[in-house]
């Protein structure tokens, strides 16, 4: 088919939203004629990826646009970022509307970013219209935030009532809702929130995957060694190490290591609260390259993750193909991911028992090694299951029923 893809972030180079993006387009480039528009300030790693693969620039048919900033603005009122971004989506409706012109398209995928905030304008073109993965419906729970401190407490109940207003009144999403064909949620209870709040259906498809092979050699815990976890991430309000270290202190004990890579404005804070909590056995790696991450994963024996606000995390299903068991709050994309099979999940009622609940997950772990390897066989095969080929699959068959629809 010949699809116009309207992918904002879009970077062979980069993790997040523009490697999602381009994962995505990657993918799909297997399958269908793509034409991408995309943010002018990706232009360059594109350009780069072409001439280091120039046999792949076929695949693709990329148009950029330029957004305007203004970072001044920004750092007094960061919302400002959505005027600009507004704009940005005016002007790649004008361009697609003369693409269309001379292309024919017969499928158009609004695929990034993902946030339902945003659900741009080709929805308004006269074509079969996909929106998705769709995250951000989701508030951070409110009996977590008193435990980010001040600052997260202030920032994350104004965000959660914000949140709530705009998913219930802006009429544009809801425009937007009404006219796609097929939507699909980046998690489960997006899907339930999609179906609530705008009475439609939606299809689950993670906003991540996982690509090449699962490790074969994990990391095996001899007789009297340390069960050595990593915890990684931006030390930010909303990822909450600050529950694992609480975890960790609650039965002090001395035969776990905990890995932490990453840094933000948080580390102090953290550093001294594992100090005051007399946790000697932790490794603070700041931030470290790509690969030196992945090694540092590998080395250890189980994975930690207790973002508060998230989609699903890259660094999830990189860890699962480690053969690392994970234990993550039963929040966010976490709730789809993991199983009893390769981890395990946390409920979330409050501070207290999520802390408990996390020291007796860690202890399970510590104490059962045939447990931790059985769990570190299913993490690899759990990995598989999100493979790119299978989930560019998936949306072809969606394109399939928009266009029998």
């Amino acid at each position: 088919m010949k699809v116009l893809v309207n992918c904002y972030a879009c970077s062979p180079y980069k993790g997040s939203e523009p490697g999602m993006g381009w994962k995505f387009v990657n993918a799909l480039s297997q399958k269908h004629e793509l034409h991408i528009i995309t943010e002018g300030k990706f232009e360059k790693d594109i350009r780069q990826f072409f001439n280091e693969h120039p046999e792949r620039e076929k695949d693709f048919h990329f148009y950029f646009i330029r957004k305007h900033r203004h970072k001044t603005l920004r750092k007094i009122w960061p919302p400002s970022y959505y005027w600009f971004y507004k704009e940005w989506q005016k002007k790649a409706l004008a361009l697609a509307k003369e693409l269309d012109m001379k292309e024919h398209f017969d499928i158009v995928h609004q695929l990034n970013m993902a946030g339902y905030r945003e659900p741009g304008y080709l929805w308004k073109m006269d074509k079969p219209f996909v929106w998705g993965p769709i995250g951000g419906l989701e508030n951070v729970p409110w009996s977590m935030i008193p435990t980010m401190g001040l600052k997260g407490l202030l920032f994350y109940t104004c965000y959660n009532i914000i949140n709530t207003w705009q998913m219930h009144t802006n009429c544009r999403i809801k425009k937007a809702m009404r006219k796609t064909d097929i939507l699909i949620s980046a998690t489960a209870k997006i899907q339930e929130k999609i179906k609530d709040l705008y009475n439609r259906d939606s299809i689950i498809i993670p906003e991540v995957g996982f690509e090449g092979n699962t490790n074969n050699e994990y990391a095996h815990r001899n007789n009297n060694e340390r069960l050595r976890i990593c915890w990684s991430g931006l030390h930010i309000p909303r990822k909450a190490l600050n529950l694992l270290l609480d975890s960790l202190a609650v039965e002090g004990r001395e035969d776990i290591e905990l890995h932490v890579i990453g840094k933000g404005e948080k580390t102090e804070e953290w550093m001294d609260k594992a100090k005051c909590l007399k946790l000697k056995n932790i490794v603070w790696h700041g931030w470290v390259e790509r690969s030196e991450a992945l090694r540092i994963m590998q080395s250890c024996h189980l994975f930690c993750i207790t973002s508060l606000s998230d989609l699903t995390s890259t660094v999830i299903l990189e860890a699962l193909s480690y053969g690392m068991p994970v234990i993550a709050l039963d929040h966010c994309g976490f709730s789809n991911v993991i199983t009893e099979n390769c981890g395990r999940k946390i409920p979330i009622i409050n501070k207290a028992q999520v802390v408990r609940d996390f020291a007796s997950a860690i202890s399970e772990m510590a104490d059962n090694e045939e447990l931790r390897r059985r769990l570190s066989e299913g993490a690899r095969k759990r990995a598989m299951e999100y493979n790119w080929e299978d989930k560019a699959k998936t949306i072809s068959d969606i394109y399939n029923d928009v266009l029998h629809r």
